[in-house]
């Protein structure tokens, strides 16, 4: 055969193999490339679906972390709820009359208690109260059952009953909210007690009133005499506005004993508390002092206090109390009170004060100053 016939015809069919393998080359480059695409598309499908699950996930945590404390306030409201009442008032004070300054500690009250609340409405609080029963000079502590009671409370309607807090002086022990430095009027200047052996109502008739009744043995917690009559109270207390507060009050201690008058007694008070400051004034009086005919005794109580800082606050106080016809002169008088309030922490209040007596008998002043302590739980 000839050769350069053949040559041409190799030469021919080399070219058409070496363009048909290039093509099947290019094609699985194609192939692959779209592969590649294809796993691309699936890789982030597979991240989104990843970014759903845990999405997922993290709402069924929630939701069981929901779940969980839902169960554990209803356990808490199915079991109720207790705390334990530890107080304890403290003071160093240096009192100054005519000349004669007298420097001490004082250890004023000391609360220990329990007070337990169930999920239907009833509530029992136990308080023992320790505390000096006369005058600063005696060294004596005497304990005394402060609280002992039952109470229930269901749609606006609360009954109190045993060793009770009494309703005379309630809304002004909250206004004022300093008991460890002073006593708030009624119970100052033995108008009448803060607690006693009885029962009480209360019933909110609308949001912005409600009235209460309470009947007692009318001798406070300290002196129980069951042969004497009882203590009759009524109150309204209105709230207009949200901060706003008006109460009247009055009651009548049936003496329940011949030649001895029944004592009665009268409180009217406005006061307006914010966030930022309080503001309150009260009339008080009692007609037949310690059931003795004629013997009157008034006064009138004006107290305010601001914040001026998140741990600090300032107040002051005025105090006037006076008997009709002179005829208890010597404890007649004008209390001035000021002060300010640090609360490091909520267990804890320290009270720096400074108070003067005015006497109505005349005489030299008294000028008192005290820094008052607060340690509860």
């Amino acid at each position: 055969m000839n050769l350069k016939k053949i040559l041409p015809i190799f030469l021919s069919m080399f070219i058409c193999f070496s363009v048909a393998a290039q093509e099947v080359d290019d094609d699985k480059i194609e192939k692959l490339i779209e592969e590649i695409e294809d796993l691309r598309e699936e890789l982030d499908d597979l991240k989104e679906k990843v970014k759903e699950d845990a999405a997922k996930i993290d709402t069924l945590k929630v939701k069981e972390e929901a779940k969980n404390n839902e169960a554990t306030e209803g356990e808490k409201k199915k079991k109720g709820d207790g705390k334990v009442i530890l107080l304890s008032y403290v003071n160093f004070n240096c009192t100054s009359t005519a000349g004669d300054t007298k420097v001490a500690f004082g250890l004023g009250r000391t609360y220990m208690g329990y007070e337990y609340k169930f999920n239907n409405g009833i509530r029992i609080k136990a308080v023992i109260d320790f505390g000096k029963p006369s005058a600063i000079e005696d060294y004596n502590y005497l304990a005394y059952i402060k609280n002992a009671f039952v109470g229930w409370t269901r749609k606006g309607f609360t009954i109190n009953g045993g060793m009770i807090q009494t309703t005379q002086s309630a809304l002004q022990e909250k206004l004022w909210a300093k008991r460890y430095i002073m006593m708030v009027f009624h119970d100052q200047y033995k108008f009448g007690s803060s607690a006693d052996l009885g029962f009480s109502m209360e019933y909110k008739f609308a949001d912005w009133v409600k009235g209460d009744f309470m009947m007692v043995n009318g001798e406070g917690y300290k002196k129980l005499q069951k042969n004497k009559g009882l203590l009759y109270a009524l109150g309204f207390t209105f709230n207009p506005i949200e901060e706003l507060y008006i109460r009247l009050y009055a009651d009548l201690n049936n003496s329940g004993l011949s030649g001895e008058s029944n004592i009665y007694g009268y409180s009217a008070l406005a006061a307006y508390k914010s966030d930022k400051f309080t503001i309150s004034g009260e009339f008080n009086m009692m007609q037949n002092y310690k059931n003795a005919k004629g013997d009157n005794k008034l006064g009138c109580s004006v107290y305010g206090s601001a914040k001026a800082h998140k741990l600090i606050n300032v107040y002051a106080r005025y105090d006037f109390i006076t008997s009709n016809d002179k005829w208890d002169i010597n404890n007649d008088k004008q209390m001035i009170m000021a002060g300010f309030e640090i609360i490091p922490c909520k267990y804890v209040k320290l009270s720096p004060n400074f108070r003067m007596e005015i006497p109505r008998a005349g005489g030299p002043n008294n000028y008192m100053g005290y820094l008052s302590c607060y340690f509860g739980l």
